[in-house]
């Protein structure tokens, strides 16, 4: 059957002459070096004066005259420039602005054509189907062919590449679990991704999946160019051949200071992309990054200080951004005393959410009690999480009910025999103050103290990966608006994040939800998955909902989604 080219995504409260070219810097690459006339930690702009605008209004077209630039903050590094490597979210604002996916959303949320002008799916719902377009190029100006897609897919599901991603193909794509695991002498050559033309690329899946399409437009499923690549494993980190397909290319990029894009001249539809320079600052102190802002140094930033909510909520230029997400603290489960799940429940009880929420943080987020927050509406109409309950946990703490709790596990009435335990957070203001504000109920409540330790992104991250930690900071954004967004991350041996909490019959159901063709008994099992999950507090679910934003008045037609991603290529900046 024909597939529609939109899709609407539901939402509730809610990366030679004939290929790439290899090795060093292009004629158009030098080009752009010698173009620019600042560096992302330099540019400024005039303190602007308000005007009305949201994201995604339309406003009055710009005047000639008016600088196709903006400057936005983000919180932090990428730990990769590899869009099928990483996860990691703050790699969203390179990978959905320098690449392109087959699908992708508008700045209404609906899923439309990408780099595929259209695609259709077979009758059993198993083979997609997808057309490219046919000027569809590469960055450096060369042809993107399907075989550029199946490279990269494959690459996601190659065992030795390690991505981080892979969970999120493998067990959808015909053969991939079997190919990623060594199975049955599968290899990646019997993987359903087969270039059947230079511009048409044919999928065959293990079962019909119904979010397939949402789960192609995840930056995992971004091509990488194939003769680059082959040419040198470590082109991510070469910014003078940094070849990608999206509407913007990235020639520069420093630790801790920025990513700095420019307009692909390439790209398919680059005659209505009007922003011409777009830098990414890494700034990971909101009160510095808000008086930046305040100043006119930035355009936009993609998260405000938490104390300021209050002052700037009023204001025109906030933004509250509906999210699919959930932000939680993990527990690492082969701890002293935290093996114990009687003891990691009594420290779920014994917070109080609401407290946290509206005291410590003075934010608008939803308490959440389990793993997969509101969004995702099931077959039978209800909102997966209100159908999931709240596995013993309230809003508020239930300080007795977990002193009996910690009594029942073994430990003394006054808890003086209790392990000290250490709070961990990557460097973060909001993260720093839920540990504080964790810290204080603990004592409070419980009379238990906790240490506080901190490190980097990509030391904290590394750390957790190696269980060195007791309880640390996490959370998750859904990147397609599913349970199993949130569900695989703790499936297998291997899982993205790490806990140490493993349950192999956790592992079948999510297994046969994938493979659920009926939706209802799909979410029946994925319910039974999550019961297993949460019923032995491997997390601390802490609160979801919405992302504080700032982006000036004179920014138009820009959007941020509830799975993350940055719909940048329609901007434009308005006189001012």
């Amino acid at each position: 059957m024909k597939a529609k080219q939109l899709f609407a995504l539901l939402l509730v409260t809610v990366l030679l002459l004939v290929g790439c070219t290899t090795g060093g810097e292009t004629a158009d690459k030098t080009e752009d070096k010698e173009a620019l006339e600042t560096t992302p930690n330099e540019l400024e702009q005039e303190e602007p004066e308000a005007t009305q605008g949201t994201a995604g209004e339309e406003e009055p077209a710009a005047q000639v005259d008016v600088e196709q630039k903006l400057t936005f903050a983000v919180l932090d590094d990428p730990d990769s420039l590899d869009p099928n490597y990483t996860l990691n979210t703050f790699g969203g604002c390179l990978f959905f602005t320098a690449f392109e996916t087959l699908l992708k959303y508008d700045t209404e949320n609906n899923l439309v054509n990408g780099v595929a002008e259209d695609y259709t799916v077979s009758d059993d719902g198993l083979v997609y189907t997808f057309t490219l377009r046919e000027n569809a190029k590469w960055s450096d100006g060369s042809p993107l062919t399907a075989e550029d897609f199946v490279f990269a897919w494959k690459r996601v599901l190659d065992p030795e590449f390690a991505s981080s991603a892979a969970h999120m193909m493998y067990p959808y794509i015909k053969n991939g679990e079997k190919a990623y695991n060594g199975e049955d002498g599968v290899t990646l050559d019997d993987v359903g991704i087969t270039a059947v033309s230079d511009n048409v690329l044919e999928v065959t899946l293990e079962t019909p999946c119904s979010f397939f399409p949402s789960l192609v437009a995840t930056w995992t499923y971004s091509p990488v160019c194939k003769a680059v690549v082959e040419a040198n494993e470590d082109w991510a980190r070469d910014t003078t051949n940094y070849i990608s397909n999206g509407p913007f290319k990235l020639v520069d990029y420093k630790l801790s200071e920025g990513l700095y894009l420019v307009k692909n001249e390439h790209h398919w539809n680059a005659d209505n992309v009007k922003l011409e320079t777009l830098n990414f600052k890494i700034m990971q102190d909101l009160n510095t990054a808000l008086s930046a802002y305040e100043k006119g140094e930035l355009d936009g930033m993609i998260r405000t200080p938490s104390a300021e909510i209050p002052n700037l909520r009023s204001r025109d230029d906030f933004h509250n951004m509906p999210q699919f997400s959930n932000t939680y603290w993990m527990i690492n489960c082969t701890s002293p005393g935290l093996d114990n799940p009687l003891v990691r429940k009594a420290l779920n009880l014994a917070i109080d959410r609401t407290s946290l929420i509206e005291d410590a943080l003075q934010a608008t987020y939803e308490p959440i009690m389990g793993h997969v927050p509101h969004g995702y509406i099931q077959a039978d109409g209800e909102d997966f999480r209100i159908a999931g309950g709240d596995y013993d946990m309230l809003p508020t703490a239930q300080i007795e009910e977990a002193k009996a709790l910690l009594v029942e596990a073994g430990y003394k009435e006054d808890l003086s025999d209790f392990p000290k335990l250490r709070l961990g957070y990557y460097t973060n203001d909001t993260a720093k103050k839920v540990a504080e504000t964790l810290q204080q109920m603990y004592k409070q409540n419980l009379g238990i103290d906790m240490e506080i330790v901190s490190a980097e992104w990509t030391v904290f991250y590394d750390q957790t990966l190696q269980l060195d930690y007791d309880i640390c900071a996490m959370g998750d954004l859904g990147t397609y608006m599913h349970p199993m967004a949130f569900l695989s991350t703790y499936v297998g041996d291997k899982p993205p994040l790490e806990t140490g909490w493993r349950n192999p019959e956790y592992d079948r159901l999510v297994e046969e939800a994938v493979k659920e063709v009926d939706p209802a008994k799909a979410d029946a099992l994925l319910h039974e998955a999550e019961d297993l999950f949460m019923n032995d507090y491997p997390l601390l679910p802490l609160y979801s909902g919405s992302l504080p934003m700032l982006m000036k008045n004179y920014v138009t037609n820009w959007y941020y989604s509830p799975v993350g991603v940055y719909v940048f290529d329609q901007i434009e900046i308005v006189d001012h």
